[in-house]
């Protein structure tokens, strides 16, 4: 009898995300979060309104803290030891 397994192949590289991704995501959180804000806003609603301004406060020290932090030496780190791909 052959042993007939099949040979291993080299994972496939990644794709890289498309361009308008991330602005798109951002695009429809700010809208979002207005849109809260407005109804906040008109129908008077003062404990929702702190939570929403708390909720905005929180993100942005997220994405500071990303940026700024560990998480941005982690990416760095990781885009380093990552070998070039080869192409051809």
């Amino acid at each position: 009898m052959s042993d007939t397994s099949p040979t291993p192949t080299a994972p496939e590289p990644l794709k890289p995300e498309p361009f308008w991704a991330k602005p798109s995501i951002g695009i429809f959180s700010l809208v979002l979060f207005a849109a809260g804000l407005f109804v906040t806003w008109k129908y008077d609603k003062e404990t929702a309104f702190n939570l929403l301004i708390g909720a905005v406060i929180t993100n942005a020290t997220t994405v500071i803290g990303y940026y700024f932090g560990s998480s941005s030496g982690s990416a760095q780190k990781t885009a380093l030891l990552t070998p070039p791909s080869r192409t051809g």
